[in-house]
């Protein structure tokens, strides 16, 4: 454990996650006395719990994008059509 001025703190640098290369825990101040041993095991407990990233959001810019830009193809593959029905 590394003590800091004020704040004790944990690193625990097998986290087991392929996002993540180490995690870094904050001691509550009236917890720092307890055993160093149930404070670790917390911190590992909590480590290694896996779960996905939250999904980007789309936003409202991207959407009105992906939304002209297939208005736009349709419309031309619906004039292409039209042209190559005229002349065949």
């Amino acid at each position: 454990m590394i003590k800091g001025v004020n704040k004790q703190i944990l690193e625990v640098t097998n986290t087991e996650n392929p996002y993540f290369e180490k995690i870094i825990f904050f001691v509550k101040p009236e917890y720092k006395n307890t055993d160093r041993k149930t404070i670790q095991r917390e911190a590992e407990a909590l480590a290694s719990i896996s779960q996905k990233p939250p999904r980007a959001r789309i936003g409202k810019k991207r959407i009105i994008k992906i939304i002209l830009n297939s208005a736009l193809f349709t419309g031309a593959g619906v004039a292409l059509s039209f042209i190559i029905n005229t002349f065949v």
